[in-house]
């Protein structure tokens, strides 16, 4: 038998704080007068749930991350902004609090519903500085650049592969951290569970 920790380990995705996380998210942009593609809102997303990872030691929403041919996605988030129906079902979720809005661009612009606050119990201050800042990178660089940036991530770089087109490839937990720590995400894969 042996206690080798393993390389590849998935976190329970907390539903509640990816719905706020998005909701804040989109709620800042438009606070900001911009508008938000679901492009913006994946990086931002991976962005923040990386950086608070590296300096509180958990990311924001828990969702497991993919490499796609445009950089890394967070993968229940990236359903719930597409209306993937059987994602909702599966989390017991009959709705989402956000609607989609055609651009005359080839992205969807992503706004709230109205203008009520997200629920404030689900994301702590550190969470919503995080998410703040992220979405300021993102905003400020553009598609290209955010590109260059995420592709250069070493646990997306380890999981994608050049004949992949569309595919998704699972990426590590524990190279998300500064210094790949594979100990850290499978005590956090185990705690998601629990949050």
């Amino acid at each position: 038998m042996s206690n080798a920790i393993p390389e590849h380990v998935e976190m329970k995705p907390n539903v509640d704080r990816i719905v706020s996380a998005l909701y804040f998210v989109m709620a800042e942009a438009k606070k900001r007068g911009r508008n938000v593609s679901q492009y913006d809102l994946v990086k931002t997303l991976f962005l923040a749930d990386r950086n608070h990872l590296n300096e509180w030691g958990r990311p924001v929403t828990y969702d497991n991350y993919c490499a796609m041919l445009h950089g890394p996605v967070p993968s229940l988030a990236y359903d719930l902004l597409k209306g993937n129906a059987k994602a909702m079902r599966d989390h017991g979720l009959h709705g989402v609090p956000w609607k989609s809005v055609p651009s005359n661009r080839s992205t969807k612009h992503f706004f709230p519903v109205n203008d009520a606050l997200v629920p404030q119990e689900f994301l702590s201050e550190s969470d919503m500085e995080v998410l703040t800042e992220s979405l300021g990178v993102v905003q400020a660089l553009g598609f290209s650049q955010i590109r260059r940036l995420t592709h250069e991530d070493p646990a997306y770089l380890d999981a994608w592969r050049e004949d992949g087109g569309r595919s998704a490839y699972a990426m590590k937990l524990g190279l998300l951290f500064e210094e790949p720590n594979f100990e850290q995400a499978a005590t956090l894969a185990e705690y998601s569970s629990y949050v």
